[in-house]
């Protein structure tokens, strides 16, 4: 199992939620020189963040313009993009070209890790021991057998195949109601199964809501789940803002909107204390989910608590490209921001309270989730 696996979806769009997609037609002619200033234009007229990320795009012009000739190979167009893309801190960037790829995936306070080494900082990248543990030991460790439940839904990409979106169960020595959701690449109802879950657990006093490991996927289905976790009688909550970038100026942007969840149809609502569990892997429409339940909380009255680590720092929309020549890339072209108007994008949603996985704790099999511990200890001890 590779660390392939956790790839985030980001963000499909909106309403049908699929990226942004434009090929560029050949003319016969795909000159090396066009593709290039195709490249850098879009660039620099659409990507948001030169100023944050420090970066002079027209020097990479100046410098990388003289080297594209007439007989530049396409292999040797696609190692200058990568270049120009060097030094970036958004992970959505990414030039393609025949099963070649470059992304520039952020490092530093964010990087893809997950495990702490005992006694130190240091992070440390067990992403299959994690994978292992977290989803196949949870019954075995923490959940009533009799409870556990997986359950799978159609992918919203991949048409006819099925993924696990959801596994839930109960604890009843604490009267603790899990529920996991693990994607929302899927067009499933999330609301009326959580409604459902709900009535089969009345007496729960809280529930643990895992994003952790969910690489985002839909909008649209993230907002039909949060919104049965919305207090009756309140239409909307506001949880985030976002603005498109539509000019070559830094200041070139179009008018701002805003992200919202809505109130639910249902007369059942689940109204007991939760807590959320995050970490790196926690990405796009699933920090959504992070951002709204943050300001969901501020609305009802047993509350809502985060914890585990930073999100993976990626809300904004894909914007995929295809040059003349064939080349393909990625960017985003809008700034997404929390109620505060900060700036989530590449430095992720913050947390709660942190709570870290340790390698030893993981192997040692006893209870070895210590996010999931912590869950439970706030919970039972109501300190929120």
């Amino acid at each position: 199992m590779s660390l392939k696996k956790f790839l985030p979806f980001f963000i499909i769009g909106v309403i049908n939620l699929s990226c942004n997609k434009l090929f560029i037609k050949p003319d016969g002619v795909s000159e090396p020189e066009k593709n290039f200033e195709i490249f850098w234009n879009d660039i620099n007229n659409g990507y948001p963040y030169f100023v944050e990320d420090n970066i002079n795009w027209k020097d990479r012009y100046k410098e990388y313009k003289t080297q594209v000739t007439s007989s530049t190979s396409i292999t040797q167009l696609y190692t200058y993009f990568t270049k120009m893309l060097g030094g970036f801190s958004d992970g959505h960037l990414s030039v393609k070209y025949q099963g070649n790829s470059y992304s520039n995936e952020k490092r530093g306070p964010n990087s893809a890790q997950l495990v702490k080494n005992d006694g130190s900082d240091d992070l440390v990248t067990t992403s299959d021991v994690f994978y292992y543990y977290h989803f196949y030991r949870i019954n075995e460790s923490y959940l009533d057998p009799d409870t556990y439940v997986v359950k799978k839904a159609t992918n919203g990409i991949e048409n006819g195949n099925e993924d696990t979106v959801c596994i839930y169960g109960y604890r009843q020595q604490d009267k603790i109601l899990y529920i996991n959701i693990t994607s929302f690449l899927t067009k499933y109802r999330f609301d009326n199964l959580l409604v459902e879950i709900f009535s089969l657990y009345p007496d729960s006093k809280g529930l643990i809501l895992d994003l952790r490991m969910n690489g985002g996927g839909n909008l649209a289905t993230m907002w039909n789940a949060m919104s049965v976790f919305m207090p009756s009688g309140v239409s909307e909550v506001k949880y985030a803002f976002n603005k498109e970038k539509v000019g070559p100026l830094p200041e070139n942007f179009g008018a701002e909107t805003y992200f919202a969840i809505h109130g639910n149809y249902f007369q059942t609502t689940f109204s007991q204390p939760i807590v959320v569990l995050a970490n790196r892997f926690t990405v796009s429409a699933a920090e959504h989910a992070v951002l709204a339940l943050r300001e969901i909380n501020k609305v009802r009255q047993k509350k809502i608590k985060i914890i585990g680590d930073y999100t993976y720092g990626a809300t904004s929309f894909i914007v995929e490209r295809t040059l003349p020549c064939g080349i393909q890339y990625t960017l985003v072209n809008n700034k997404t921001t929390d109620i505060n108007h900060n700036i989530i994008e590449r430095t992720g949603v913050r947390p709660d309270e942190f709570s870290y996985l340790t390698a030893s704790k993981i192997m040692d099999g006893n209870n070895p989730d210590e996010q999931l511990n912590r869950a439970i200890e706030i919970i039972n001890t109501n300190v929120f």
